[in-house]
């Protein structure tokens, strides 16, 4: 078995640009299953359900629960065992950074996030998670530049666990435009394919939140 599994902001970003059919088109075409975690569901269905300004996006993305479009984790392992890891991946993660002034630990990892990890780590099988926010990719990725982008943001020197962070390193990762363009390429999406449509589609991603750069969006453009 194959899982994707969503963190928050990539479903609010693909609802909001009206992109959720698209996701429903790339699972028809995946063999596996979409994921999204007690966590997720939270924010992304519960917490807005209750706001009106909101309501309409958490309507759709509860749709494609109910018709089987996305899963929640809790048909594969139980909410106990991934509250139990979730808890677990948190003081792994929010201990990689401390501050050399004071000696704080720096947050990197917050709970969706977290639980996605857990349900990855658990799951003992092929997966990607679907994440749009810089740091916890790049905790997995390249935890040094982590350490550079926090030094600038916080503007104080910081030490870096390198055990903890080695912990992170199996996890896969992905960005919503990433996954976009790999719906364009398969012609999922129900526009015209051209490099208009890429850039717009890219663009509108990152202008809601994805951490990507201008640079990226136009290297994914070359290989389109």
């Amino acid at each position: 078995m194959k899982y994707v599994i969503f963190d928050t902001g990539p479903l609010i970003s693909l609802t909001m640009n009206g992109l959720l059919p698209v996701l429903e088109k790339l699972k028809e075409n995946f063999n596996g299953e979409f994921i999204i975690t007690p966590s997720v569901k939270q924010e992304v269905i519960d917490r807005p359900m209750k706001i009106k300004k909101y309501k309409f996006e958490a309507i759709k993305i509860k749709n494609l629960v109910d018709r089987k479009i996305l899963k929640y984790s809790s048909d594969f392992i139980s909410n106990n065992v991934l509250e139990k890891e979730t808890k677990k991946i948190m003081k792994l993660g929010n201990g990689v950074l401390r501050s050399q002034k004071n000696g704080e630990k720096i947050s990197i990892i917050h709970e969706g996030e977290a639980s996605c990890i857990a349900f990855a780590r658990l799951c003992k099988c092929e997966n990607v998670i679907i994440i749009d926010e810089r740091s916890t990719r790049l905790l997995a990725e390249s935890p040094q530049n982590l350490k550079k982008l926090i030094e600038r943001k916080v503007h104080t020197k910081i030490s870096m666990e390198n055990s903890l962070a080695s912990e992170f390193k199996e996890f896969k990762f992905i960005r919503s435009p990433e996954l976009m363009f790999v719906a364009y390429k398969k012609n999922l999406i129900p526009l015209k394919k051209d490099k208009q449509t890429l850039d717009a589609i890219l663009y509108s991603l990152k202008f809601k939140g994805a951490a990507i750069s201008s640079k990226e969006i136009e290297e994914m453009k070359q290989l389109a």
